[in-house]
């Protein structure tokens, strides 16, 4: 699917459009009004289902422009959103416990790079994302 189409589908009101619609625009994360959405989905009130979808993508993807979107929807979400965005977290973090070490210290320093984003939110998810990487053991 296009942007566009993606961006139509974020608005619907179908938790499964939004759903698909978060999974397909993180491979467009970058574009402002890409950007714009995706933090919407990650802090969706209508659905939680949205949130796991969208976190997850961008975790898969993996790049600082997705870890971008979710620092700010870290340090951004409380009560439940907060629980699923750690969930998708907690799954990003099995996966790097099976892979290399420079898998994790790739992670380690894309967000070493957050901290100085331009934005605080990010900054501050960031940051707390590296406390909580800290707490997990890699064994």
């Amino acid at each position: 699917m296009t942007p566009e189409e993606l961006l139509t589908l974020a608005r619907s009101a179908s938790w499964a459009d939004r759903a698909q619609a978060g999974r397909g625009l993180s491979g467009f994360v970058g574009d402002p009004q890409v950007d714009e959405a995706v933090r919407y989905l990650l802090l969706n009130a209508g659905d939680t289902a949205v949130i796991d979808a969208t976190a997850e993508a961008l975790l898969e993807r993996g790049d600082v422009a997705a870890l971008r979107l979710f620092a700010y929807a870290w340090k951004r979400a409380d009560g439940e959103y907060a629980d699923h965005l750690s969930s998708a977290l907690s799954g990003l973090f099995f996966t790097l416990s099976c892979g290399s070490p420079a898998d994790r210290d790739r992670f380690r320093s894309l967000l070493h790079e957050l901290l100085a984003d331009v934005d605080v939110t990010v900054r501050d998810g960031a940051q707390n994302l590296l406390t909580r990487l800290d707490w997990v053991r890699f064994e």
